[in-house]
């Protein structure tokens, strides 16, 4: 995504750097145009069965959001308000794809259609339930309630993305305690040693050396990961302005849903394993929404294709940005910079890091600061990057020629996004009037849902329906919360 990378210089080329790696061929996906394109169909019949995507525009709150509801620790998709019951029946999901349900995908107009629906089912299936939430609201209790018997006069505050709503399913859960007079090395593990007396907290850890001491434990009884941090607010400033950013531009938060939980199947989202914080993250995605040529001059709606920005953000990063000469910053509606006009601090990182490949990520809070000089992985991740670029490249290539070509009208293998495939805004889309009972998955080669995380939450809906910690705060039981309320 060339186009994309143009910025406030315009002679700065956005390129690829330092090691080759593994990616699709140039004839077939055209390295260094600016965006993928299809094959044309003639089939534009009927009218589209499938609308827009549910999650369309802001909201106060995440559950706001007319979505799946909740009973008993599964989630059932409501019925398709357009469906029509006489167009035949509908598979379930493929193995392995929970997310998909009964959708009739293969209805839709388009493949990038497709593919857009089926993200925004597979960020509906990873978000939190109010349920979910309300057991992490009574985990902070729980540890707040902890921590004052150690320490009266501290106060415990959650930050991240458990305010921003951009947490993952397992998630760690972000705390902060603040005192007057600070804390010392010396504190950290007597908390470390209350958590365990207490009985709240299994596999606690102190990790005193790095750049930013923590405790890590597990709570005992859902196994929420919960990191607690000391008299730093950096975090809790960051939260605010990601908050902003999200209210201000809704694509973000399904963007940063479905690049945080990729980078965390890979295990690239530890930054003190060299991999991409949740914060730098959010800017990576804030960065290509901003300086993104289509949606600069109002062509396409972000929320209407949230497939094809996917791809074109693995491009970008995976294959084509100059990480070497090249570094973002999101302050002032976007640009990129050249590398050598950074202070030195920006580029220091690790010990011998100044010839690694580095990401440069500005924070908007302070610019002093690099979000992303401790990614050190840099390397690896670009890497996995380009690899989900060919997968989804691929399978919406596959499809469309599977949907909507025969054979004789088949004559190039090269795929590309172009205006017609976008969903350009305001538009009404016409349906193929195509009806395939069989469901397959366009992102099941770059997004699984392993059997650790479906058992997480089911114990986790199982402790909100036993109760355990409304009997343990003197609250009422209820078997489910109302989705319509915060």
């Amino acid at each position: 995504m060339a186009a994309a990378g143009t910025g406030s210089n315009p002679d700065m080329e956005i390129e690829n750097d330092n090691k080759p790696i593994n990616h699709p061929k140039k004839n077939e996906f055209d390295l260094g145009a600016d965006f993928i394109a299809f094959e044309d169909s003639d089939d534009e019949d009927e009218p589209s069965k499938t609308g827009r995507p549910p999650h369309k525009g802001a909201t106060n709150s995440y559950f706001d959001r007319p979505t799946t509801e909740f009973h008993g620790g599964k989630r059932r998709r409501p019925v398709d308000e357009d469906e029509d019951p006489d167009e035949g029946p509908m598979t379930g999901p493929p193995p392995g794809c929970p997310w998909m349900g009964h959708r009739n995908y293969s209805k839709m107009a388009s493949v990038p259609i497709m593919l857009t629906q089926e993200l925004w089912d597979f960020v509906d299936y990873i978000s939190p339930t109010k349920e979910e939430h309300q057991i992490r609201e009574y985990v902070v209790r729980l540890v707040r309630k902890t921590v004052k018997d150690l320490w009266s006069n501290a106060d415990v505050v959650v930050f991240g993305s458990f305010d921003t709503m951009l947490y993952l399913p397992t998630s760690d859960l972000d705390i902060v305690l603040l005192r007057d007079g600070g804390f010392n090395k010396l504190d950290l593990n007597r908390l470390a040693s209350h958590l365990r007396r207490s009985g709240i907290a299994n596999e606690v850890t102190v990790i005193s050396k790095a750049k930013v001491p923590l405790v890590k434990f597990k709570e005992s009884i859902t196994g929420i990961p919960v990191d607690i941090s000391f008299n730093l607010t950096n975090g809790i400033d960051s939260g605010q302005v990601i908050s902003t950013y999200i209210n201000e531009i809704p694509a973000l938060r399904p963007l940063t849903m479905l690049v945080k939980y990729f980078l965390m199947i890979k295990n690239h989202n530890e930054v003190y394993k060299g991999g991409i914080g949740s914060y730098t993250t959010v800017i990576m995605i804030l960065s290509f929404l901003q300086m993104h040529p289509q949606i600069q001059v109002g062509n396409i709606d972000p929320m209407d294709n949230l497939g094809v920005l996917l791809i074109e953000f693995f491009e970008l990063y995976g294959l084509c940005f100059n990480y070497t000469r090249v570094g973002l910053t999101v302050r002032d509606n976007g640009s990129y910079f050249e590398k050598k006009d950074m202070p030195t601090n920006h580029r220091s990182g690790r010990s011998g890091q100044a010839q690694k490949l580095l990401l440069s990520c500005i924070d908007p809070n302070d610019p002093t600061n690099d979000t992303a000089k401790g990614s050190y992985s840099l390397q690896k991740i670009r890497e996995v990057f380009a690899g989900a670029y060919g997968a989804l490249t691929q399978a919406v290539q596959n499809r469309d020629r599977e949907l909507f070509m025969d054979d004789k009208r088949v004559s190039s293998s090269h795929v590309q996004f172009d205006d017609r495939n976008r969903v350009a805004a305001d538009s009404k889309q016409k349906s193929s009037g195509l009806h395939r009972s069989t469901q397959v998955s366009l992102i099941k080669e770059v997004y699984q849902v392993p059997m650790h995380i479906i058992r997480h939450r089911q114990k986790i809906a199982k402790v909100f329906l036993d109760g355990t910690y409304q009997v343990m705060f003197g609250d009422p039981i209820v078997h489910s919360l109302d989705l319509k309320t915060v």
